[in-house]
This record gives structure tokens, sequence and C-alpha cells, in this order.
């Protein structure tokens, strides 16, 4: 068992050291630490309370066209499916 947590840490290691891992971590603390993302977020959800569905539409919009959110979902996505692929090789019999 031993064993098997070193090669964890080794594969989360050799992850780390992606360019892509490190893109992805990179955009995410971006779109984490911005005031204008945060923003977007509090009026959406503003919106969504107060049923102005109109508002809150056109700021979903918004919000899902930002530069970053484009760049992020893409990232994510991508991680997403290289992590798929390593998890289908580890788990073949």
């Amino acid at each position: 068992m031993d064993k098997i947590i070193e090669l964890a840490k080794e594969l989360k290691t050799e992850l780390d050291n992606l360019p892509l891992f490190q893109e992805y971590k990179r955009i995410k603390e971006l779109v984490d630490l911005s005031t204008e993302i945060e923003e977007l977020k509090r009026k959406i959800a503003l919106a969504k309370i107060h049923e102005n569905n109109e508002e809150h539409q056109r700021l979903l919009d918004e919000y899902n066209n930002h530069p970053l959110i484009v760049n992020y979902n893409s990232l994510k996505n991508e991680v997403y499916d290289y992590l798929k692929q390593i998890s289908e090789i580890v788990n073949k019999k």
C-alpha cells in the first residue's frame, strides 16, 4: 500500500509540473481573486433573487463570455480530459 501512495504522490508532482496544470492553477487564481468576477456573481445572484429574468440572463451571458471565465472553462475541460485519460489507464485491468 505504501508503494501505491508513493506512486500517487509522484504522479501528483508530475502533474503539478505540467504547463497545462500550471496554467489552469494560474487562471483559477486570477478568477478567484477577480473583484470584477465576484461583482458579476453578486449581481447575478441579486437578479435571480429579485426574479429579474432579463437582467439575470444578461449578467449570466456577460459572466460566461468574460475572457477569464472562457479561458478558465476551457482549461478546466482540458484538465478534466487529461485526468480522465489517466484514470482510464490506472483502472485498466
